[in-house]
């Protein structure tokens, strides 16, 4: 670990410019925080303003870790905060601000002194991909977590191999990175670093034998363009997997989930890494409160950044088994009225990936269903100015809704006939397809009648959409229908 303040902290000498900018952005956040307006963002670009290389020069934690990746990034840093709060630590988070280059800037703004240094000795942020090579150079974590590449956004991220090309380039030898094994993109970032760790997923009862989707980013070896063949796969191109042709193959794991039952919500995971001199593994048992295979990554990526930070295993154990670790209620919430299950869950819009990964999950839940989706380009009536090219639509995995358990189909937003249109060519019964004029009208027009669940899939930008639908819904429930 690192003293903040010294010569190899990597930080550039504090000018007089930099400490205007300390003293108008924290003056910045005291007025926004006495008008009770949130201080994410604004902050640090005032900062950034005044003096434009302000990150290279405040003070940093001893140690920080930035969480990074296509999908999974914020539930995994969220759940990684949880564990070191319930551990006793205290760190610098960008939980409710921005994972941009000036969101960063005002979370350390908020723990830095007078003269520039920090008093938290732990950082942990989120970091939006595309601003890897603005933060990391600056920041210098000692840690950088990658959760996965997928393809996002038209408009910002589309391609994961630029995305993996901006992160290779911002990464430093002195890191440690912590990489998805299972992603055979993911696991090459790092040519130089000096220190890798790999976490991975074993083959499950309901592994897949292939890459699944529409659309796979991995269509090929990254290495020399061969045949892949896979022995196992998760989700999407996850899995395990090795080329024909040169013999590209996944790295050996560090930490294993090698067994899940899900009946009580718990899987093992073997630390290889810490094998004895005798090669015995330990192991360790850890609860997973929401099941789906996407978090359990996210717990498991989470947990092998704090094992790696210092957090013993039976502690860890410990903290997961208590109600101190949870994916926050933005991403994934669940009530039952009249013994009807409502669950919303995020599905990342204009990310074919997170929505196909949401109705993965929705059609795997037991019973007979109705499924609402707000991720059609949701709110972009009222924004002429904001568009999106809509041919991310026809990459989503639709076909998870041809299953006798769902019932009916829901769909809102001003491009919701485009949605329809993709939901007649994945073979979608148009009859059981309704369009709503707004989230009430949505929750109206249920048909819970025989209904075991309602599921709603929203963008994350519309949550509080999402609430007031299923608020609706439950009022519904409470009168009878």
């Amino acid at each position: 670990m690192r003293r903040p303040d010294t010569p190899d902290a990597g930080q550039l000498p504090r000018s007089l410019r930099f400490f205007l900018a300390l003293l108008a952005a924290k003056l910045v956040s005291a007025v926004l925080r006495l008008m009770g307006r949130s201080a994410s963002q604004f902050p640090g670009s005032v900062a950034e303003r005044i003096c434009p290389d302000f990150l290279s020069r405040i003070g940093k934690a001893q140690t920080t870790v930035c969480v990074t990746g296509t999908n999974g990034k914020t539930t995994t840093t969220n759940l990684l905060d949880d564990i070191l709060i319930a551990a006793g630590k205290r760190p610098i988070m960008n939980r409710s601000g921005s994972n941009l280059l000036t969101g960063i800037g005002t979370s350390l703004l908020g723990d830095a002194r007078l003269n520039g240094s920090m008093r938290s000795e732990l950082a942990s942020f989120e970091l939006d991909e595309l601003s890897c090579r603005l933060v990391l150079p600056p920041l210098a974590p000692e840690f950088l977590v990658v959760t996965n590449l997928y393809r996002d956004s038209f408009m910002r991220n589309a391609n994961p191999d630029y995305i993996y090309g901006v992160i290779q380039d911002a990464i430093q030898p002195n890191m440690h990175l912590i990489l998805n094994a299972d992603d055979l993109i993911t696991c090459r970032l790092g040519t130089d670093a000096n220190r890798k760790t790999f976490f991975s997923i074993g083959q499950l009862p309901e592994s897949l034998e292939e890459a699944e989707g529409i659309v796979c980013d991995l269509a090929a070896c990254p290495e020399c363009g061969g045949a892949l063949e896979y022995e196992w796969c998760h989700l999407r191109h996850l899995g395990r997997a090795s080329c024909s042709r040169c013999g590209f193959h996944n790295p050996a794991p560090d930490y294993l989930v090698t067994r899940v039952d899900r009946d009580v919500n718990e899987f093992v995971v073997a630390e290889i890494c810490h094998a004895d001199n005798q090669g015995k593994v330990p192991e360790y048992t850890y609860r997973i409160k929401t099941y789906s295979i996407a978090n359990l990554y996210n717990l498991l990526a989470a947990i092998t950044a704090a094992r790696e930070l210092g957090i013993p295993g039976a502690q860890l154990e410990k903290i997961l088994a208590s109600d101190q670790v949870a994916i926050t209620s933005a991403r994934y919430s669940e009530q039952t009225v009249a013994g009807t299950r409502l669950v919303n869950l995020a599905s990342k819009g204009w990310n074919s990936t997170a929505v196909s990964t949401a109705l993965r999950t929705i059609r795997s839940e037991p019973g007979s269903k109705a499924v609402v989706i707000f991720v059609a380009f949701f709110g972009l009536d009222e924004n002429a100015r904001t568009t999106e090219f809509p041919g991310w639509i026809y990459q989503v995995d639709f076909d998870h809704l041809l299953d006798d358990d769902i019932k009916q189909v829901i769909i809102h937003g001003c491009y919701a006939k485009d949605l329809l249109l993709r939901l007649e060519l994945a073979g979608v019964d148009k009859a059981h397809v309704v369009i709503a004029d707004d989230e009430l009208d949505a929750a109206n027009r249920v048909q819970l009648e025989g209904i075991d669940a309602v599921f709603c899939a929203f963008d994350i930008e519309a949550h509080a959409e999402s609430e007031r639908f299923r608020d609706r819904v439950a009022k519904r429930l409470t009168a009878g229908f």
